[in-house]
Formats: structure tokens, C-alpha cells, sequence
């Protein structure tokens, strides 16, 4: 039997939905078990394979130098990576610290022999082409949808319809009533209430709990969060939205599909979701809901509690460090960490950002500059127009659509921040406030202002870092 006490394996997948769809990493994971490592022993990322800043990777590399590692099992090369300049790195550290490179589809590399470094850098080529080639043509494909403004799949309300989408008219449940009709009401509920949460129970006690289908567009969502992205696609008014989860790139166009409302209408129903707190769960024991994560993997905590006596303990812990079923235990943190705890410390990090902004330090929105995209687009169509070319018409449309779309986000994102200024100027006037303060008064300030808090133990004390959205 092979001795692994000093092995490690490692692996990755380029992205979040090969991880939950896909389940890939948990069957490399797996692969790795049987192979004879333990949990402590592998190392992974969700990270692109030419990414040099992977935490995993870093790691095991950490670990390289440290000269506790003499084998390194991964599940083929383009797991390990698909840079050719990295690959260049990582095995100078391989073949300085004598450590052989193993893979779980059968072979391993000499490092120390030419034929090994030859073949190991084929296998970096090929991994980078293929990289390319992915990358390349997911760019073609996508530039090619922007150009024939085609829409790749429909919400609720619409159907597919050739490339484009067309309101749904057929009958919704048994009801008389159209798709598109429910999804109008959905859209009048929330506007008269400005309540997420409100308005999924009131579409529930109406049409019942259970989806249709298995996909979005079959039924209305029941969750906050996925309501909120079907309210914000502009695909309800008639335009389309290209990369929506990258605000760098995200690019909205005008469709020739009917749209549910008027654009007007979508602007305000963003205005409204842009003054309303984020609350993921209605949980009120934990203020601090769907915002702590782990300091060492990354992955969210959640709440655990229970009572000696007449005493109620409440506590954090990582969801990475337990095993369930489909998903093994994937982090070494086990420690878990006090809410009240957490919740101070959150509370004490607002405190000092109020004094600044009460001290005057903190920057007025009125005075925030609109990005620089915005300022080189302006000045590209000036550039284009001058020019008086007809042929240039269509990027002019273009890019003052993509202008349009930029500012009113920026506009927004102004109004959110000048809300949460002020939300945090009056806690400041009030010194009273925080010891009177319920839970439910702290689940809205901190799903208003806070980004995350990072848990994480530095000398045996447990360290809270909480980070703001002003």
C-alpha cells in the first residue's frame, strides 16, 4: 500500500454552476477519497484553471515550499492548470522541492527528466488552447446574440419564440388567466406594496406553493432573491439585458418583443428595489441573515442554537465543515463563533462609520463623479457623429443605448447610497439607539448598509470583519 502521509490532492471547476449543476468537484473530491486521501489532504477551487490567485492552488503551493509535500494528485492536468506561463511557475516549484505530479486517470510526470518537461509542457499548451477556443467561442456567440439582438430564453410571463419572446397567453393553471396576465398582477402587487416578501405570499395564497415545470420561465419564483432578478430584467418591458451579472459589461438593448409594462415603469420598479433592504430569510434571531461568511473557505455561516437550562446560546458556524448528503465537508474550520459577538462587533464597525459621516469625512453622493465609461462613451458618440457617416449609425444607436443604460444605473446606485447615508446620520444623532434596538430593527439596518461580515480565529480569539455598501 502507498504511502500518501506526505501527498495532497488538488482540483477545481471554472465556475459556480459546474459546481451545483454539474456536481463536478464533488465527484473529483470523490475520486480523490478513494484514491486514499483524506478531507485534510485535498485542496480545491471555483475558479478559472488560468487564474494564478486561487486560494486552493496558492495553498497547496504554500505547502510545496514549506517542504511538506512529496506527491500531488490531481484529476488530469487542466485541472491543476490551463495557463502555459503558470504551468512554467508551478513546476520550477514542483522540481526544486522534488515533488512528483500525479494523475488520477493513470501516469504521472518526471519532472526531473526532459522527455517530462516536454511532455508537461504540451499538456500546459493544450490546456491553454482549449481555454482559448472555450473563451473565444463563448465571445463569438455572444457578440453574434448582441448583433441579431437575439434573446437566449425566456421569464415568467413570456415564451420562447424563434429568438425572440412573446408574451405567454396560455392558461395559467386552470385560472382564465393568461401567463402573461399573472405575471402583470405580480408586477401591480409588488408596485402597490414595494414588499417582495408580501407579494409572494399573496401570489402563494392564490395560486398555491407548488412550481409548474422545472425551469423559470414555468411559474412565478417563491423566493426574495429570485423575485428580485425577475423584476429586474428589462425582458418585462420589452428590451434585452446581455451579461446581467457582470456591471462592467452588462448591456441593455432595446427588443422588438412586447413587452408586460412600459420602461418607465421597470425604471420605477428599480427605484423601489434599489431603497428596499436586501433580507434574504425572515429569520429574526439572526440579524445578521445571509451575511457572515468563513474566513477560510468562503462559504456562508449559518445560525445554530441551543439552550442548558434556562440560557439560550446562539452561534455561527461554517456550512463547509459539516457532510451532507451529495456534498462532503470541503473546510477545516469547526470552531463556532458567538452571534452576540458578531452582532457587536458589527454594531461597533456602523458606530465608527457614523462618526465619520457625522464628522464630516465621509464623501456627499451629490458630489460622486459618473463613471469613466460613461465619459468615454459620451465622448465617442460626439466622435461618431462628427464624422456625419451613415454607416456608423448603427454603432451610434449602440452605444447611446449602452449610455442610457449606464446612467440610469449610475443614477440608482446614487439615490441607494444617499439613502444609506442618511439611514446611518440619524442612527449617529441617536445615541440611544443601538441598546433599544430589537432584532428586527437590526436584521433591517444591517441588510440596508452591511456587505458581509468575515469570520475567522487569529490566535485563538475569534475576529469579526464586517465590510459596508457605503
Amino acid at each position: 500500500m502507498q504511502d500518501l502521509s506526505r501527498a495532497l490532492g488538488y482540483c477545481r471547476v471554472s465556475t459556480q454552476r459546474q459546481h451545483t449543476e454539474g456536481h463536478g468537484l464533488e465527484r473529483y473530491i470523490d475520486r480523490l477519497k478513494q484514491y486514499g486521501l483524506s478531507d485534510e489532504q485535498i485542496y480545491w477551487d471555483i475558479e478559472s484553471g488560468a487564474s494564478e490567485k486561487r486560494k486552493g492552488y496558492n495553498q497547496v503551493l504554500g505547502l510545496v515550499r514549506a517542504k511538506k509535500v512529496d506527491k500531488l494528485i490531481v484529476p488530469c492536468f487542466d485541472r491543476f492548470t490551463r495557463s502555459a506561463l503558470g504551468w512554467e511557475v508551478a513546476c520550477k516549484e514542483l522540481q526544486d522541492f522534488g515533488v512528483e505530479l500525479i494523475f488520477l486517470d493513470g501516469g504521472s510526470l518526471d519532472l526531473e527528466t526532459p522527455e517530462g518537461l516536454f511532455t508537461s509542457r504540451i499538456l500546459a499548451a493544450m490546456a491553454a488552447q482549449l481555454r482559448d477556443k472555450n473563451k473565444y467561442n463563448a465571445i463569438a456567440g455572444a457578440r453574434y446574440f448582441r448583433e441579431k439582438r437575439k434573446i437566449y430564453k425566456a421569464i415568467f410571463g413570456f415564451v420562447k419564440d424563434a429568438d425572440t419572446v412573446a408574451p405567454n397567453l396560455k392558461e395559467y393553471r386552470n385560472t382564465g388567466k393568461s401567463y402573461a396576465s399573472v405575471a402583470k398582477q405580480a408586477i401591480r402587487m409588488f408596485m402597490d406594496t414595494g414588499e417582495i416578501a408580501k407579494t409572494i405570499r399573496k401570489l402563494v395564497d392564490e395560486y398555491g406553493v407548488e412550481r409548474l415545470g422545472k425551469h423559470n420561465y414555468d411559474d412565478f419564483p417563491r423566493d426574495i432573491s429570485s423575485f428580485r432578478r425577475w423584476l429586474q430584467n428589462p425582458q418585462l418591458c420589452g428590451q434585452i439585458c446581455y451579461y446581467p451579472h457582470d456591471n462592467q459589461k452588462r448591456l441593455v438593448l432595446e427588443s422588438e418583443h412586447e413587452g408586460l409594462i412600459t420602461v418607465d415603469q421597470h425604471n420605477e420598479i428599480l427605484r423601489m428595489l434599489s431603497m428596499r433592504p436586501k433580507i434574504r430569510h425572515t429569520n429574526t434571531n439572526n440579524p445578521l441573515t445571509g451575511l457572515t461568511f468563513c474566513g477560510v473557505c468562503g462559504l456562508k455561516m449559518i445560525m445554530h442554537s441551543n439552550t442548558l437550562g434556562e440560557k439560550r446560546y446562539e452561534h455561527l458556524r461554517c456550512t463547509g465543515h459539516y457532510n451532507k448528503p451529495g456534498h462532503p465537508k470541503i473546510c477545516n474550520v469547526n470552531k463556532y463563533f458567538s452571534l452576540d459577538a458578531a452582532i457587536t462587533a458589527c454594531i461597533r464597525a456602523l458606530q465608527q462609520r457614523a462618526k465619520k459621516i457625522g464628522d464630516g469625512y465621509a464623501q456627499e453622493v451629490g458630489e460622486a463623479k459618473l463613471p469613466s465609461e460613461v465619459l468615454d462613451l459620451q465622448q465617442q458618440i460626439i466622435e461618431l457623429r462628427r464624422r456625419n457617416d451613415p454607416d456608423l449609425e448603427s454603432a451610434i444607436t449602440a452605444k447611446e443605448q449602452r449610455l442610457e443604460s449606464l446612467i440610469r444605473t449610475s443614477d440608482l446606485n446614487y439615490v441607494a447610497d444617499a439613502t444609506r447615508n442618511e439611514i446611518l446620520k440619524t442612527i449617529a444623532s441617536d445615541a440611544d439607539f443601538w441598546q433599544g434596538a430589537s432584532k428586527e430593527h437590526l436584521a433591517t439596518i444591517f441588510q440596508e448598509l452591511v456587505s458581509d461580515v468575515v469570520c475567522s480565529v487569529i490566535e485563538g480569539e475569534q475576529v469579526f470583519l464586517a465590510s459596508f455598501k457605503i
